[in-house]
């Protein structure tokens, strides 16, 4: 195999995922859960180089899902990206949690979204909720606005404007007062997180990065993160 395969990378949701990729096909892919993710991830890496049928002198680039998302998740995830894409070497781009999580919303979504927007929302703990929109052009996805984090009033705005809502959470996490009813403009999809197609897709046009350089996305300042006690994140 030549070196036209890339490695897909994303724990900063507690769904991670890798995935090989080559073109527009996936490969091979393993499931990360975000408690295992730190002592999984490099055995997960060579288990689907294994599956296909490559090895890391086969991988010409790396995509990272960056962040926001957790903490340690959103740091194990750069950091092995760093370390692969400084060791092989190869190319390394990102993408952020939220282009991930709405490129992943659109593709698996049987709706009918034409001209309305594609919202990405993450939970950020104590109440709040990043969330970002999206517009879809000519069957692409592409940011709208900058990606804000808010409370409640989260679910307000994406209503306001309707369209396809990707959650990165379960409808448990969604505060009573603001779960989805019937009549609604707005698709709600919940459980959406990065997938290897969502990764892929959205890695059109990524930012190259420097391994050097390259640190993860929290949106909030480490201050802000870790102002309230544990218990309270």
């Amino acid at each position: 195999m030549s070196r036209q395969a890339f490695l897909l990378i994303s724990t900063a949701t507690i769904s991670g995922i890798v995935g090989l990729a080559r073109g527009d096909e996936i490969l091979a892919q393993a499931s990360l859960q975000l408690a295992t993710a730190s002592n999984t991830i490099v055995a997960a890496i060579d288990r689907v180089l294994g599956e296909g049928g490559c090895t890391l002198d086969d991988v010409g680039g790396i995509v990272v899902v960056k962040g926001p998302g957790t903490f340690t998740g959103s740091r194990v995830g750069t950091c092995i990206a760093k370390a692969i894409a400084y060791a092989a070497p190869c190319s390394l781009a990102s993408v952020t949690t939220l282009e991930a999580v709405a490129w992943t919303g659109f593709l698996s979504s049987t709706a009918d979204i034409a001209g309305r927007p594609v919202w990405a929302l993450l939970d950020a703990r104590r109440h709040e909720f990043y969330v970002q929109e999206f517009a879809v052009r000519d069957g692409a996805v592409m940011p709208q606005a900058s990606a804000v984090c808010m409370g409640q009033g989260a679910f307000d705005t994406v209503r306001e404007v309707g369209g396809l809502a990707a959650c990165a959470f379960s409808p448990a996490v969604v505060p009573e007062s603001q779960r989805p009813h019937g009549g609604e403009n707005v698709v709600w999809s919940f459980d959406v997180h990065p997938s290897c197609a969502g990764i892929l897709a959205s890695s059109v046009g990524a930012r190259s990065e420097n391994p050097f350089t390259l640190e993860p996305l929290y949106l909030r300042s480490t201050e802000e993160l870790f102002d309230h006690s544990k218990a309270a994140l």
